[in-house]
């Protein structure tokens, strides 16, 4: 399926919901890849996290209800997904800067939250450095944490600050194979279409790759290792400062590459490679259409 259909087909699917239970489930299975790389998709493109919008786009709603209908204040909360009049007024005030009771005595200023639709856009701004190489089987070795995918991007950052709280990243530094994907390694796991609720998230560094004159580095103690198929790979370098540098290939990565080159995403995590002096990369593996 054309990557900018399933885009809006997703959009299509929230506003069909927004006044009912909005599923992560159904959205990653419309998009075809994890609600964790689709959150992070539509908040580069769409400048709002997806949570934002959806609640945005639900309190807009509700004011035209509020306008056009004679519904109780108590039924408009709850039809939005709102538990008590009290959290719905909260919001509501948040958003617009008026009550919810002002909207029928007053003439009062109002927001509204468009819905959204995607379209390819080539803009020619930025380049983008990147290379397509088909890179074989290859392991990781790291540490692991599971965590809801609502609440990723808030725990991720979490994770790293642990981990070079607890020495963990000193340990790989003492250890570190020289191997690719390389540096100190980001990967967003699962949270696929049928586990959507759930994912995983893994620091690590790369510990074998497939190939003859490579040597096994055994997994370190307390740690796991991964391991993941040889597989076309989409590299795009991100230097620069953090994370202004990652958060500029992704953006232009959904907005402008993917929806032009020919190819649409695989079934494998993206991979994010932090080196030093502010050298990244990021390895999305793609598939030709």
């Amino acid at each position: 399926m054309d990557w900018v259909k399933q885009l809006n087909e997703s959009i299509n699917y929230i506003e069909e919901n927004l006044a009912g239970e909005i599923s992560y489930e159904a959205i990653s299975k419309i998009a075809g890849c994890s609600i964790y790389n689709f959150q992070r998709m539509f908040s580069y493109i769409a400048d709002k996290p997806l949570s934002e919008y959806i609640r945005n786009r639900r309190l807009t709603m509700a004011a035209f209800d509020l306008l056009n209908s004679t519904e109780r204040i108590i039924d408009i909360s709850l039809k939005y997904g709102y538990e008590s009049q009290d959290s719905f007024t909260r919001a509501f005030k948040n958003f617009h800067g008026v009550l919810p009771s002002s909207v029928r005595n007053e003439t009062v200023q109002l927001k509204s939250c468009p819905k959204r639709s995607f379209q390819i856009t080539i803009k020619g701004e930025n380049h983008m450095n990147y290379q397509i190489e088909q890179w074989p089987a290859f392991r990781v070795m790291g540490i692991s944490q599971k965590m809801k995918t609502s609440t990723a991007f808030e725990m991720v950052p979490k994770v790293w600050e642990n981990a070079w709280k607890d020495g963990t990243m000193n340990r790989f530094i003492e250890k570190f194979p020289d191997y690719r994907p390389a540096g100190f390694l980001g990967i967003a796991q699962g949270g696929q279409w049928g586990e959507s609720e759930e994912m995983e998230y893994i620091i690590a560094v790369t510990n074998y790759v497939d190939v003859p004159s490579c040597e096994h580095v055994p997994a370190l103690e307390g740690m796991k290792e991964f391991a993941y198929p040889e597989a076309t790979w989409a590299i795009f370098e991100a230097n620069g400062e953090l994370p202004e540098a990652i958060q500029k290939v992704y953006k232009q990565f959904y907005g402008e590459w993917l929806p032009n080159s020919g190819y649409e995403l695989a079934d494998l995590p993206v991979i994010e490679c932090y080196m030093q002096d502010n050298h990244q990369e990021v390895w999305i593996a793609v598939i030709k259409k």
